[in-house]
């Protein structure tokens, strides 16, 4: 049997608790007994900010509105954590440590922050999709991450782009 890998890549605001490690366990086995193709090396997210604005992400994503998700290269090597890439399924899930939906990476785009545009926050939520809107929520989201590493966001700071489509529950 294969040895199926899982990497827990939160970081950010703190949970209100930590992930449910059974409930994950449950949920992953109806995902797969689902879809086999899943059963892979995944990963394991926190997505929004708090239990109202997880809510309104997942919604978006439920919905086709959200369509990617961004994540820094920079942190992933900190914690020695791999890039996203295509194929890769992610779980993701709320502020109280439940699972709430497997995305599967499609496409990945590398960029730079300095170089994000309207062609990468286009794929993002509706509220956030004006540059200038994404690029301030990223900037604050992603400073509070980096102060810990001692670093900051810089214009040449890269940014992993990972179009996704939702597997489960469907």
């Amino acid at each position: 049997m294969e040895n199926i890998q899982r990497t827990y890549s939160i970081v950010g605001p703190k949970l209100q608790v930590a992930p449910n490690i059974d409930a994950i366990d449950a949920f992953w086995a109806k995902a797969i007994a689902e879809n086999p193709s899943l059963q892979r090396d995944h990963q394991v997210r926190w997505i929004g900010l708090d239990k109202e604005t997880t809510a309104q992400i997942i919604s978006f994503i439920k919905s086709g509105e959200k369509t990617a998700t961004f994540t820094l290269p920079w942190v992933n090597s900190f914690y020695s954590w791999p890039d996203g890439y295509p194929g890769l399924p992610i779980i993701l899930m709320s502020c109280v440590g439940e699972p709430l939906l497997v995305v599967q990476i499609t496409e990945t785009i590398q960029t730079t922050f300095g170089a994000v545009d309207f062609s990468v926050t286009s794929l993002d939520g509706p509220p956030v999709r004006e540059v200038p809107v994404w690029l301030a929520l990223h900037t604050q989201y992603w400073n509070g991450i980096l102060k810990d590493l001692d670093m900051e966001c810089t214009s040449d700071m890269p940014v992993l782009v990972e179009k996704f489509v939702v597997k489960y529950p469907l």
